[in-house]
This record gives structure tokens, sequence and C-alpha cells, in this order.
């Protein structure tokens, strides 16, 4: 696959993921606060300093979140507005569940105290909607073009699947979501197959 369109695949995957709502399910009161360790092996994948079948059971473990409408393990269910395919508004598919932070987290030089789940990527989520910008620099990431939104992709690993005939691939990404009411930045590791 020509580099440009796998770039290009990946990067709509994460704006599916990082266009989820900024609310929590419908109970927030009920909101468990992570953990330390929940935390740092969040902030792990994040920074794609796991393998992909770290992501993997991370992202199964927490497949039921979306449907329960409970917590699990410092992950929070993203609300649906009523939406009967437990889709969040948008209609952004594979966002699974959030991490709302008790405090302020620094991932790539930039605070936060939320983290986003899909079943293809793990990001932090940035009010500023210029850190996506700065990151495609400082993370030495393939940007999309002068007339794209701010973002990109750098794969830091791909081999042929153990027990299949895809490629594994990890890559760090950034993007500039248009979200409603206001643009946000994102950033993390994509964990996908290809």
């Amino acid at each position: 696959m020509n580099p440009r369109t796998l770039t290009s695949v990946l990067l709509l995957a994460v704006i599916g993921l990082a266009s989820a709502p900024m609310a929590l399910a419908s109970n927030p009161a009920g909101a468990s606060v992570p953990t330390r360790t929940q935390i740092n092996q969040a902030l792990k994948l994040i920074n794609c300093k796991a393998d992909r079948k770290a992501f993997r059971t991370l992202a199964f473990a927490m497949r039921d979140v979306q449907d329960s409408g409970e917590a699990k393990a410092g992950w929070q269910p993203i609300a649906t507005e009523g939406e009967g395919d437990g889709m969040p508004p948008g209609g952004m598919m594979g966002v699974i569940a959030e991490m709302r932070l008790p405090a302020p987290v620094r991932v790539f030089g930039h605070e936060t105290t939320r983290l986003i789940l899909s079943r293809m990527s793990i990001v932090a989520a940035f009010d500023d909607p210029d850190v996506a910008r700065e990151l495609t620099g400082t993370l030495e990431l393939e940007g999309r073009g002068a007339e794209a939104p701010p973002g990109g992709m750098r794969v830091v690993h791909s081999a042929p699947e153990e027990h299949g005939d895809g490629i594994e691939v990890i890559a760090l990404v950034a993007d500039r979501i248009e979200n409603d009411p206001s643009p946000i930045s994102v950033a993390g590791c994509l964990y996908t197959t290809r």
C-alpha cells in the first residue's frame, strides 16, 4: 500500500475516534477515578511504547463499556445521546470509552485530562486546536499537505502478522478535529493491521 494512502486511511480512523463528544455517559456521578497504574498503562499505549498485543488486550477488556454504560478500569462510556446503535454524536464509529483524569498529565509536552480509546487507537485530547500542527513537526509526522487540516502520521513499527497474512502497524498520529462547539487536537498511537 502506498504510504500516502496508508496515511490517509489511518488518519480517517483517528478522526473517527476523536470526534467523540466531550460528555460522559448518562451517569457521570457514578464515574470511577482511574488509578495511577491505569493511567500509566494508557500513557504507555498513547506514546506507542507498548505492542499491539497490549493494545488489543485493553480494547478487548473495554469492549462492553459502551453497551453496559458502566465504568471499567478507569474508563467511562461515551455518551451516545440516544443513538440506538451506540454510536457517538456525529456518526463516528469505533469509539469505545474515555478516561477522565483526576489531574492533568503531560502528553507529548502538553497537558490534558482526557484520553480516548477506540477499536484501533488511543489518543490524548487537547482543548487547543493548534497542538496538532505543533506535534506534526515535533513528532516528525508525515503531514497531509498545506490545504489539509493540521495533522499527520509516522509509522513506528510494521511487521508481518505472527498468525495471519496482514501487516501489523503501530503509528504515532496527531490531528485537528473540528468538534462542536470548538475544535480540538488529538495525538496518540494507532494499533492496526493492514
